[in-house]
């Protein structure tokens, strides 16, 4: 056979050629500059991201005529046979199959000799998680001190099953998943040079059922083009991949916004008929929610949606028949949905009920909305406050202070009429505002607690603050300490010693009996059926105490 596979076509060969791992490359090459290779490497991380490419290029790096150099030229006799895998001094070990402790043995006597003609010996050892507990034990010692001109690289899925003792005698390098648009950004680039028509819905759901390794998409690429030929359709790709079609999608959301029960039970039912994993559906469902959770955000988070082309102008319209507070249940109602479908016995009945929830759920409301309806005052959401996104690097500046947080205008209500205050403050508001200030400053708790003062008493040697009753808890929080430290910053305020008196106001009869005739306490009374009643109704009635 002389077909090579597209995900080896396109291997990288060189350090700048890695996609999604900037960190770690460039740890590997300034370590290459300054002379400080380590002797071990661990290189975690889920499949397909490049940890034993990297591991093949770090060689390469080493052992290339022109080396030790950041950039291998490749056209060498080590550079071209460490990447056809045929080097003698870079030995490659499946640690699935190779897994005991003789195995281990024979690569400690391996290891004493030197290069058979490259300057570095090297040995990459993949799933390096499946060596027994014997055979890890017995490497300790080589791995702590090899020889000279020995390189240890262990590749694995599962880096929390190598022992510590592995890990102290190791760098570590963590490979993250690979970002939705950096694999899109590698797939369309790989179509143009096959020369392969593909659709952008297309390559975005190759790319989506990749979930983060570019191994997997690049195969995914290479079985639409040997079923599709040269030219390449999203639907011909979701049958290949028996990813539900994109109409599916759009009746499962038209259920939802229509509240059809009938439709979802339909939809459910065709699922069933066509032969669709339930479980896969449910992820495909949850995934495009969190899309539509995403476009419906918008801002520079819109970005993050796993969409291209027809596909995201259609998310953008969709999105909009539902706001933030509903998608987010929507999504959890999902989430939960899918980790019961893993281990029910009656997946069907499972999904069903999941996703009758979202149709029989109630749309959210904002408040400031109801109470604008109620008031007749037109009330508007403020603007989501822009993110301010640092330059990235260390070199980024930060900031000279931290900004004040904005936070949405309150709608303007008429208030309730009330009695007017028995007496009204006899301290100045600037005082007041003097005082708050300084407190603040020194504790947030007094702070929260001067700011609940409804009324300031100033007397020749003591100042009282006044509480409401609904404050009553608040006012009796203040310790003996804390009580000390506010009357010093009070007195230092007002230039002499004061003392502090917390005090609550007695009750209101009148204002208990002015909040019933609240228009928009009345209306709301009148929208959720409810009833008022006084502090004196809802107050415990304590019993006779039982004897014996």
């Amino acid at each position: 056979m002389t077909y090579q596979v597209i995900a080896r076509k396109y291997r990288p060969q060189t350090f700048d050629e890695i996609i999604g791992q900037e960190p770690i490359v460039r740890t590997l090459k300034n370590a290459l500059e300054q002379n400080q290779v380590a002797h071990a490497y661990i290189f975690s991380g889920t499949r397909g991201v490049g940890k034993t490419t990297t591991a093949r290029i770090l060689a390469k790096a080493l052992n290339c005529e022109k080396g030790p150099t950041v950039r291998p030229c490749g056209q060498c006799p080590p550079c071209r046979e460490i990447a056809a895998g045929t080097a003698i001094d870079v030995l490659e070990i499946d640690a699935a199959s190779n897994r005991g402790i003789d195995e281990i043995r024979e690569l400690r006597q391996t290891v004493r000799y030197l290069p058979a003609r490259d300057p570095v010996k090297v040995f990459i050892i993949d799933e390096a998680h499946m060596l027994t507990t014997e055979a890890f034990n017995a490497l300790l010692k080589t791995l702590e001190e090899p020889p000279p001109r020995v390189l240890f690289i262990l590749a694995t899925t599962e880096p929390q099953k190598l022992p510590p003792t592995i890990h102290s005698r190791c760098q570590s390098f963590h490979f993250r998943s690979i970002g939705f648009q950096e694999i899109l950004g590698v797939l369309e680039r790989v179509a143009r040079e096959e020369k392969a028509q593909v659709e952008p819905e297309a390559l975005a759901v190759m790319t989506r059922a990749a979930e983060g390794s570019l191994r997997d998409a690049l195969s995914i690429l290479d079985q639409a083009l040997a079923y599709c030929g040269q030219k390449i359709a999203a639907a011909q790709v979701r049958e290949l991949l028996g990813v539900v079609e994109a109409e599916v999608l759009d009746q499962f959301v038209a259920a939802i916004s229509g509240q059809s029960s009938e439709k979802m039970l339909r939809l459910v039912d065709a699922l069933v008929r066509d032969g669709h994993n339930l479980q896969f559906f449910c992820k495909e469902a949850l995934r495009h929610v969190r899309n539509l959770l995403v476009v419906r955000i918008g801002g520079p988070a819109a970005e993050l949606a796993e969409a291209a082309g027809e596909e995201r102008r259609q998310l953008e319209a969709a999105a909009k028949q539902f706001s933030e507070e509903d998608l987010l249940r929507f999504f959890t109602v999902l989430l939960r949905t899918e980790g019961e479908l893993r281990w029910s016995p009656h997946p069907r009945l499972h999904l069903e009920l999941g996703l009758l929830k979202l149709v029989e759920a109630e749309r959210l409301v904002p408040l400031e909305e109801m109470l604008a309806e109620l008031t007749g005052n037109p009330v508007t959401r403020a603007p989501r406050p822009a993110a301010v996104y640092p330059e990235q690097g260390r070199g980024a500046a930060s900031p000279a202070s931290p900004t004040a947080p904005v936070y949405p205008a309150k709608p303007q209500l008429e208030p309730a009429p009330g009695p007017a205050p028995a007496s009204e403050s006899n301290v100045e508001a600037a005082t007041i505002e003097s005082i708050k200030n300084a407190v603040f400053g020194q504790s947030k708790f007094l702070g929260s607690f001067v700011e609940s003062v409804s009324r300031w008493e100033r007397q020749p040697d003591s100042l009282t603050l006044w509480f409401t009753p609904e404050n009553r808890s608040l006012s009796e929080m203040l310790g003996k300490q804390q009580k000390t430290e506010l009357e010093k910053i009070v007195s230092q305020v007002l230039g002499e010693p004061v003392k502090v008196n917390p005090r609550v106001a007695p009750p209101s009869a009148a204002g208990e009996a002015g909040a019933g005739k609240s228009a928009v306490v009345q209306a709301l009374l009148d929208r959720f059926g409810g009833t008022l009643r006084t502090g004196a109704e809802l107050a415990p009635r304590r019993g006779p105490k039982s004897e014996g």
